[in-house]
């Protein structure tokens, strides 16, 4: 298992979840991606949605106000 970060802060959709996608392209079963990311649609809808729908587990949390760290590993 390899862990991987991406930090999208400042961006929006559809760039938050075209960049997701493209990493998560480069992973392995079992690797981690990291997320870091600012914009709400992205971190409590778009993203968690279609890594769920794409097999992959995610998890989310609020690191502060307006700030979410996604885990999402690639299955």
């Amino acid at each position: 298992m390899v862990e991987y970060k991406l930090d999208i802060l400042g961006k929006v959709c559809p760039y938050c979840l075209l960049a997701v996608r493209n990493e998560m392209k480069k992973l392995s079963s079992g690797d981690i991606l990291e997320v870091i990311t600012d914009h709400p649609p992205a971190a409590t809808d778009t993203i968690p949605h279609d890594m769920k729908k794409k097999g992959n587990e995610i998890s989310s949390e609020k690191l502060e106000s307006g700030v979410w760290k996604l885990t999402i590993k690639k299955t």
